[in-house]
């Protein structure tokens, strides 16, 4: 799907902003997430009283990131470059797997620790196989995928400079810092990776885009088009 088609175009927008903008909200409860690395699993997802709502509106969450991205993709895929196709092509599969594991941890990880806390405990056999292990990798696609559409975002001026660059940022930012659950500074990127999405979210719902593109600089290039009779760059240009 190209921009020639500029109403089934803003409407993909307009879907993909709402996307962005639902994700965002159900990111935001993260800020007060236990760290699990001061206790166990089975601990943490027992006593925490949002811990079965907070997941859950992660599951939300990662589906909403991935329609929108669809959304977003789509229409504009050949401005985005071989960058945001590489991006895209992370994103996605690691969007999904984010989604079932957040969809365990909700759902069946508390039934795990109410009848058998050692099977999730750090060093039992759930969290250290193999297949716990890749699936966390496989999650940590969708991070790396935003960052570099990110810069795709950037280079092809479809959202604002700002929004396209806190994305980058923020997909850096909020694995490094809120996974550990640094003090002070886990919280504030999951604010920026939140607040990107939502930037990007306006920005596509109010139309903010769809700018011609100045791949090197990943702003909107102006176009002059000389009219006959006048004078540009010292030459005379005269109508046949």
């Amino acid at each position: 799907m190209a921009d020639s088609d500029p109403g089934v175009s803003r409407r993909m927008d307009r879907w993909s902003g709402g996307c962005f903008i639902v994700a965002a909200l159900l990111i935001l409860p993260v800020i007060v997430h236990p760290d699990i690395f001061q206790t166990t699993l089975a601990d943490a997802a027992l006593d925490t009283t949002l811990w079965v709502p907070m997941h859950a509106g992660l599951v939300i969450a990662a589906i909403s990131s991935l329609a929108g991205l669809f959304g977003r993709y789509a229409p504009r895929a050949d401005r985005l470059g071989r960058l945001g196709a590489v991006g895209f092509a992370l994103a996605v599969p690691g969007l999904v797997m984010a989604a079932c594991l957040f969809y365990w941890e909700a759902f069946l990880l508390p039934v795990i620790a109410a009848h058998a806390p050692e099977v999730v405990a750090w060093d039992g056999p759930v969290v250290t196989s193999w297949a716990a292990v890749f699936s966390a990798s496989l999650a940590g696609l969708w991070v790396v995928g935003l960052a570099l559409l990110g810069l795709a975002l950037w280079r092809s001026a479809i959202v604002p400079p700002g929004a396209a660059l806190t994305l980058t940022i923020g997909a850096v930012a909020f694995p490094l810092l809120a996974g550990p659950f640094v003090p002070v500074l886990g919280p504030l990127s999951t604010l920026i990776f939140a607040g990107s999405h939502v930037w990007i979210g306006v920005a596509l719902l109010t139309g903010a885009g769809g700018r011609t593109a100045n791949p090197g600089l990943g702003r909107a290039a102006p176009t002059f088009v000389p009219r006959s009779g006048t004078q540009r760059s010292g030459e005379e240009v005269t109508s046949g």
